[in-house]
């Protein structure tokens, strides 16, 4: 069995040499201050290189009218040689470092940025991976942009899904949930291994090109057309999002909410079942975070922050609309795109009621001789755009579709 190398004091001289290999090296240090590495200016440097060249334990400098003592530590690497920086009248304590110069750190700056590549790029592959990301949690390194820290796993495994045998194209569903499968489906994975607990397959442009998903992708497209955005934007690609639990409440609310539109329940004996349909509607969100909350969880209306139609989920029949609540994403590898994301959602919608300002829940039905109440609320009952939902399960995440605005 082999031990990892210790690694080499670089002050003192190899086998067979003279000179330290120091004594060729100009030395380059820098501090951490607050996540971000800052080289020490000139003079500084110098007095710290030389302090060091000499094995001192310490040296003290004066930096923007501040008393500071470095304390040499340990090399951690062939490369690198740690200190720690402590403010003398704070106590303050800073990471700092050593590298032989600022090419070194270059080309270990290149390196790891190859090896973060290769890593990623078996992520970026998986079409059953999650690869949306708010800003936050992106960090740059030489050029290449990941989320913060690296996969939890080399590559993403891929698991089956068990969806169940639901009848997605049955008479009043949307067309776009015709061409969902049903069989082997795998279970969407999280490279910084978040819950996921949905099934999940990546969609693009390419996909136009591919006999299983050609019309489904068609029909995105044609959506997103309608929507009106599509004059100063693009459509990147999209998420299609299958969650066992969330289809098999959202099947199950339909039916009951049909019941309730049966004539029997209303006070001129008139069936209201006809009005009952299922629409595709946009839902923009503040968060990468939170569209994988909606599709792991379903639409939680206890979130919602503007109410100017009641307390519920909110839902657009315009892309355009829904923009003003989309959220900024980014994808590893896609440095500088402004993307964007939203959910493309089924929505059940009834009986409508013009919506007010915090009502909730939905009023009562007054031709209803059981006090049902209605459905949704929206923005104008003539002509709804906007539309709201009071129930569990009355909305179900379809897709998350990533989109790319025109500068």
């Amino acid at each position: 069995m082999t031990t990892a190398q210790a690694p080499i004091d670089r002050r003192r001289p190899a086998l067979g040499m003279a000179l330290p290999t120091t004594a060729l090296e100009c030395g380059y240090w820098e501090c951490n201050v607050d996540g971000t590495w800052f080289p020490y200016p000139w003079p500084t440097c110098s007095i710290i290189e030389q302090a060091f060249c000499r094995f001192k334990g310490s040296v003290e400098f004066l930096q923007r009218g501040m008393s500071y003592r470095l304390d040499f530590q340990q090399a951690v690497s062939q490369d690198v040689h740690t200190a720690a920086q402590v403010n003398i009248r704070t106590r303050m304590l800073r990471e700092a470092r050593r590298w032989p110069s600022q090419e070194h750190k270059a080309r270990h700056e290149k390196q790891m940025r190859a090896q973060d590549e290769l890593v990623w790029s078996a992520w970026v592959a998986a079409n059953w991976a999650w690869l949306l990301f708010d800003a936050q949690h992106i960090a740059a390194v030489s050029g290449f942009t990941g989320p913060q820290g690296k996969p939890h796993t080399e590559k993403p495994a891929r698991d089956v899904y068990t969806f169940g045998a639901f009848c997605l194209a049955a008479g009043g569903m949307p067309e776009l949930l015709h061409h969902w499968p049903l069989q082997s489906l795998a279970c969407a994975t999280h490279p910084l291994g978040r819950r996921c607990n949905f099934s999940m397959q990546r969609l693009t442009a390419a996909d136009a090109q591919v006999r299983a998903t050609a019309n489904e992708w068609q029909q995105l497209c044609r959506a997103w057309q309608d929507g009106g955005l599509a004059g100063r934007s693009r459509l990147v690609g999209a998420y299609r999002i299958q969650n066992h639990g969330l289809v098999q409440g959202f099947l199950a609310t339909k039916q009951a909410m049909l019941s309730r539109l049966e004539g029997g329940t209303f006070k001129d004996g008139q069936s209201r079942t006809s009005q009952l349909s299922v629409r595709m509607l946009w839902h923009g969100t503040k968060s990468a975070e939170s569209l994988i909350d909606i599709c792991s969880d379903g639409f939680d209306r206890a979130c919602a922050l503007t109410c100017a139609y009641g307390k519920g989920c909110y839902f657009a029949a315009t892309a355009a609309y829904s923009d003003k609540y989309a959220c900024d994403v980014r994808v590893p590898g896609e440095h500088g795109r402004g993307l964007r994301a939203m959910l493309l959602a089924a929505v059940i919608i009834g009986e409508l009621e013009q919506g007010t300002s915090g009502m909730y829940p939905a009023p009562v039905k007054p031709h209803s001789k059981t006090g049902e109440r209605f459905e949704n609320t929206c923005d104008k009952v003539a002509k709804p755009s906007i539309f709201v939902t009071f129930k569990d399960y009355q909305a179900l995440p379809a897709y998350v579709v990533v989109y790319e605005l025109s500068s």
